[in-house]
């Protein structure tokens, strides 16, 4: 039996035995009042457990739904008249709390209900999935005001042990009031930044990491002493890979004396050969063992994955040691060719243009790393020889008014680099080692030889939420192979791109929030999985964004004139059942304890 008819028959009860005690009290005076009361005391106490519903009428638009996303103003919500409906993936609590009706998967629920025709969104908006989805429906979106914190983040997920951290963003703040904005890792203040009121500022910290293994920064916004927005920026220091490198100096200059040292330093296996006179040679070997480089031939140079020689020895070598250096850097090996003349003297130097200017005087030149849009420190030292950029070149480091002092090119599996820099040592000099290292290890990293047989991996979302959809896309030197993929010893079905056969990607919903162990062929690839309201500045940018493309390329297909009669069902206010039964109980009361007494 349901609960209100088991409550009507109890107030039944109840009612009879009051009107029993009434008929059977000896005064009957002021009866047919008491009566009257009785049964209005008890009629409003059942209605205060059973609700009572009445039926109103709605003219709105033919088949629309208001929908109810992150950033929604909630004051905003009670003058929505219709059917509100709130996606159960929204971090906004006290939208849960609106009476609006809850959505698991929008995509599914579109397409159970065929009548829908419109869609009115207030907030943030959706997710780029959830907007594919609501294809082909009138879309009326009510935006809430741009989000305060950081909308905008990139840095390398992995870094060598040589190489600094760079943490690039963008910081909107929306406020009245200034933020402070903090990278801190290990516990201690890195580097911060100040963010103007009412202002959208890039910020750029950079720290070189002092341990290897897995690392979690963090980024924290400051506002008045209160913490606005804690995001954590995880990453994984590696050790240096044992690159071989082989350097052929015409003469031991001071160039080659730093880097010699530096790359002792940083445990490169090195092997190092400098002319004394014609066919005589000086040899080092470090963190090597020695061989015989008196004759430069393709075995001694499948040995190793860099080869550093500058143009003055690559003219001095003969013409069988020259086509070995060219196939072996077509066969995978890393050239770096240093040059110091405006006219080249080799056919492999001169498959780069290079030109002169009038050196500048007491001026430092500042060098950019192109492709990580990374700034060095400036480099005391006049430069007049400069590249020029060919059509199938790529431009490394460049100076302030984008003049080229080192350029690249691929030649068959390898790469040449060709670097006009004669005097890279200053910084060393001056105290700049970070400056000194981010230039070597970066090009050095652009040439070796590939040894992985993972080629690259990429994880999208960006930010990987547990229990939501991840995917991995993997490209691998083997096009046919299929690829053992695996999180945690759990096997995945990787899927191979019919268009890149190369290229396999596979699905998974991640389980457990921080490192994941992520293995590609037996080679771990560890990733970071985050909590659900990291970076929801960064999401919510991303939403308005997806929001404004959509709308550019949306066509309005519902009946803009079409209404409805909507049948909504209210519930009367119980406060006015409570009213009467207070007072049908107070004059009972009143009548037989002070009216009776008289």
């Amino acid at each position: 039996m349901e609960f209100k008819y088991i409550a009507i028959l109890v107030c039944l009860i109840l009612l009879a035995f009051s009107l029993f005690k009434e008929f059977k009290r000896t005064d009957k005076s002021r009866l047919i009042w008491r009566i009257l009361a009785s049964v209005l005391a008890i009629g409003c106490f059942a209605l205060l457990i059973i609700p009572i519903k009445y039926e109103t009428h709605l003219q709105q638009r033919a088949n629309e739904i208001f929908l109810l996303t992150d950033g929604t103003n909630p004051d905003s919500v009670s003058k929505i008249k219709g059917k509100k409906y709130i996606l159960s993936s929204a971090n906004a609590t006290e939208l849960k709390s609106s009476k609006a009706k809850s959505i698991e998967n929008l995509s599914y629920f579109l397409k159970a209900n065929t009548t829908i025709k419109k869609l009115n969104i207030y907030g943030y908006g959706l997710t780029d999935s959830e907007l594919k989805s609501s294809k082909g429906y009138e879309i009326s979106f009510h935006p809430s005001a741009n989000p305060t914190g950081i909308i905008s983040a990139n840095w390398q997920p992995k870094i060598k042990a040589t190489k600094s951290f760079l943490v690039q963003g963008i910081f909107q703040n929306a406020g009245k009031k200034p933020v402070k904005l903090i990278l801190k890792g290990l516990g201690s203040t890195i580097d911060s930044v100040n963010i103007n009121a009412q202002s959208t500022s890039p910020f750029s910290f950079k720290n070189k990491p002092k341990q290897t293994g897995k690392a979690i920064y963090q980024l924290i916004a400051l506002q008045e002493g209160d913490t606005i927005a804690k995001e954590p920026v995880p990453f994984i220091v590696e050790e240096q890979p044992p690159m071989k490198v082989l350097i052929l100096a015409s003469f031991p200059d001071f160039e080659y004396k730093f880097l010699k040292k530096w790359l002792y330093d940083n445990q490169y296996p090195l092997a190092f050969r400098s002319q004394i006179s014609k066919n005589k040679y000086s040899t080092d070997f470090l963190n090597m063992d020695s061989l015989n480089l008196n004759r430069i031939n393709s075995t001694t140079l499948k040995r190793f994955d860099v080869l550093i020689i500058d143009e003055e020895e690559l003219a001095a070598i003969n013409t069988e040691e020259r086509s070995s250096i060219d196939n072996a850097a077509s066969n995978g090996m890393g050239l770096f060719i240093r040059i110091s003349t405006v006219k080249p003297t080799t056919t492999l130097s001169a498959k780069f243009s290079r030109y002169e200017t009038p050196a500048l005087k007491e001026k430092t030149l500042s060098l950019n790393i192109k492709d990580e849009n990374s700034k060095l420190t400036k480099l005391p030292i006049e430069q007049n020889l400069f590249l020029k950029a060919g059509t199938n070149d790529q431009p490394l480091i460049t100076d302030n008014t984008n003049k080229i002092l080192v350029n690249s090119r691929i030649s068959g599996a390898g790469k040449i680099i060709i670097s006009s820099l004669s005097a890279t040592y200053n910084w060393l000099l001056s105290g700049k080692k970070a400056d000194y290292t981010d230039y070597w290890s970066t090009l050095l990293s652009k040439i070796a030889r590939k040894k992985l047989e993972l080629q690259s991996l990429r994880i999208i979302p960006q930010f990987p939420v547990v229990n939501q959809k991840i995917r991995f896309i993997a490209d691998l030197s083997e096009e046919n192979k299929i690829p053992s993929i695996k999180i945690d010893d759990v096997k995945l079905s990787p899927r191979q791109n019919m268009e890149l056969p190369f290229q396999w990607d596979a699905i998974s919903w991640p389980q457990k929030e921080g490192w994941n162990n992520l293995s590609v062929n037996q080679l771990n690839q560890s990733f970071y999985v985050y909590q659900r309201n990291d970076w929801q500045s960064l999401k919510n940018q991303a939403k308005i964004e997806s929001r404004e493309q959509f709308l550019k390329n949306s066509v309005d297909v519902s009946d803009k004139n079409a209404k409805t009669n909507q049948i909504i069902y209210n519930e009367v206010s119980k406060w006015y059942f409570f009213a009467g039964f207070l007072l049908s109980a107070a004059f009972l009361w009143y009548e037989s304890r002070i009216i009776k007494d008289k």
